[in-house]
């Protein structure tokens, strides 16, 4: 049950890569990430998994650079969605591997991933109209410094999270 989820999301993934660009290099990359997503759903492979990860991040930067336009919100939160239910699928069946995973345990990690999403999308929504309101009063320069300083934030909320699950 818990690869079909992965599945799911790598056909998100590939999904969203061509509906951002019809692009043949694209199509390419993101084959290149149905491949390795198959041989780490298959095979329990949680360095398969990061690889198909990778390449999928690089193929919708890719995407993007080639279509020239800013990133939206619902597509990238969508994409960095299935990201994590993939790399999280697949960890959870690299760690139940010959375990039998049924309903609660199924229940409760759709649970966390939901509840991931939703504050994912809240946290995504509410930084867009502070940036925006705060777009006008700030002067120029600081920008780099408050992206710095925001994706360092990101970086550590990022850490504590694991550090607590693990």
């Amino acid at each position: 049950m818990i690869r079909l989820l992965a599945a799911a999301s790598v056909a998100a993934l590939f999904a969203l890569l061509r509906l951002t660009t019809p692009s043949a290099v694209v199509l390419w990359v993101g084959l290149l990430g149905l491949a390795l997503a198959a041989v780490a759903i298959a095979a329990r492979w949680r360095w398969a998994a990061t690889a198909a990860a990778v390449v999928f991040l690089v193929g919708y930067a890719l995407a993007l650079q080639l279509e020239s336009r800013p990133v939206e919100l619902g597509a990238a939160l969508s994409f960095g969605l299935a990201l994590v239910l993939l790399l999280g699928a697949v960890d959870l069946a690299a760690r139940a591997r010959g375990a039998t995973v049924h309903g609660p345990v199924l229940g409760t990690t759709l649970a966390r991933w939901i509840a991931l999403g939703a504050g994912s999308f809240l946290a995504a929504t509410l930084g867009m109209e502070l940036a925006a309101a705060l777009a006008g009063t700030l002067p120029a320069r600081a920008s780099p410094l408050l992206a710095a300083a925001g994706a360092l934030g990101s970086v550590l909320i990022l850490a504590a999270l694991f550090r607590r699950a693990g």
